[in-house]
């Protein structure tokens, strides 16, 4: 009733901004027509309202020629008079295999001479009859033509019933009728899943990892060497082929592989499996796999686990800076494959070149990557103490100024720091007081 009510007053927004007079007279008198198609208690309402001219000239009086005169063939025709006719259907309905959404919907028709005369469901609702705007066109359907024995002498519209449970729009001129049936849409049923879809994400360093998968499960059934046959091309999940993109170069069991979008199969084995990648082609389950596709082929020892697992999981753990383990877990086989990725690399240039530019500089940031991959110490010291100089009493990256010192061999002096930092903090209301406190004797104890 919500569309029936919106329309509706769409309907008597566009009425009301015409002169009264105007409404009053008009030429062409305007018809409401509605139908339940079905039982009321699940039927569902179609209404149309469109204006109804008439075969004689309202002027002269004189009869004019409707079909290839008044309305011309091949041309659209805003099917009525004044605004534009408007369809209203409560339920989503399918006209010749068409859906036509619930709401309001304007109705416009392009008749053929010789050909197939078409019926236009238009998404611009509101407007006046003329111009059609064929652009915001939702869908256009064929009409069947018969002959009238009897002229009708004003544009007439109808909504039958269809004893098979839809309905048949009608539209009455002159010697000819034009008719299009309908029917509600099949009622949708959303069952679940038998291997429900997941879609992973993890972030890998610099790298951005995504997994999407169908995840079966055991349910009861031996999986490795029963429904899952050793020595074979598995999909790796269920319906689709796993894919699984990689926004940068990585590389899988020590292998080289660029970023992209990728397969995943894997050949299962009792001591050792096969790890497949091929360019991503959509394909369903493994029956169209050809090796001659495979991008890369690593190996992988599967690792036996206590407590099974029911469904089917891909997971990304043991993660670093520069590497992670995929596995693939079931039933109680785990696979890990090793995941390395070339932040260094990609990041070194960064940071230098935004150490040598001029404005703020990332000094702490900076200083702990060089500490945590082992690059140059004596220069990550250089910018904590820039980074101190900026924030004297800020005692998070004093601790930090530890670390380096610390992992550089100068243990007297780490302790000095540490030290430093930990009556900083034990001075301070913040929330980071204790934490700091615990790590500053922690890093003094390892030192001594």
């Amino acid at each position: 009733m919500t569309h029936l009510r919106l329309a509706l007053a769409l309907i008597a927004t566009a009425a009301a901004a015409l002169p009264l007079s105007a409404q009053q007279n008009r030429r062409s008198p305007h018809e409401t027509i509605s139908t339940v198609i079905g039982d009321r208690p699940t039927g569902y309402r179609v209404t149309v309202v469109y204006g109804r001219p008439y075969t004689k000239d309202p002027g002269t009086g004189a009869t004019r020629k409707i079909w290839g005169g008044l309305v011309p063939w091949g041309e659209a025709y805003r099917l009525g008079a004044d605004e534009a006719s408007i369809l209203i259907n409560e339920k989503a309905i399918v006209m010749q295999g068409t859906t036509i959404p619930a709401g309001a919907h304007t109705l416009y028709m392009v008749p053929s001479e010789t050909g197939t005369s078409k019926l236009a469901i238009s998404t611009d609702v509101g407007g006046w009859g003329v111009p059609v705007d064929e652009t915001n066109d939702l869908a256009r359907v064929d009409l069947k033509r018969d002959a009238l024995e009897k002229q009708v002498d004003q544009l007439t519209m109808a909504i039958e019933k269809d004893p098979a449970g839809g309905g048949v729009l009608r539209i009455l001129w002159e010697n000819t009728q034009f008719s299009v049936p309908f029917k509600a849409t099949a009622p949708h049923i959303d069952f679940p899943a038998a291997s429900p879809t997941a879609t992973y994400k993890q972030r890998v360093g610099l790298t951005d990892v995504e997994v999407v998968y169908s995840r079966p499960g055991m349910k009861g059934r031996k999986v490795f060497g029963g429904l899952v046959p050793y020595g074979e091309v598995w999909r790796t999940g269920a319906n689709n082929a796993t894919r699984i993109t990689l926004s940068t170069p990585v590389k899988l069991q020590g292998t080289q592989i660029g970023a992209g979008t990728y397969e995943l199969f894997t050949i299962p084995g009792v001591d050792e499996w096969t790890v497949i990648l091929q360019k991503a082609s959509k394909q369903w389950g493994a029956y169209a796999y050809d090796p001659k596709n495979d991008v890369a082929r690593v190996t992988a020892k599967p690792i036996a686990l206590e407590t099974p697992y029911e469904t089917f999981t891909i997971g990304i753990g043991d993660i670093r800076d520069e590497s992670a383990t995929l596995s693939l877990n079931w039933e109680k086989t785990r696979v890990p494959v090793k995941l390395e990725v070339d932040v260094v690399g990609t990041l070194l240039p960064q940071v230098d070149a935004a150490m040598a530019a001029p404005g703020k500089k990332p000094y702490a940031m900076a200083a702990m990557f060089y500490l945590d991959h082992n690059l140059d110490l004596k220069k990550a010291l250089a910018w904590m103490d820039a980074a101190i100089a900026e924030q004297p009493k800020f005692y998070p990256i004093i601790y930090r100024k530890a670390l380096i010192q610390g992992k550089m061999g100068d243990k007297d002096g780490a302790i000095a720091t540490a030290t430093q930092s930990e009556d900083l903090a034990s001075k301070d209301t913040g929330p980071e007081k204790d934490e700091y406190v615990r790590l500053n004797e922690a890093l003094i104890a390892s030192l001594k």
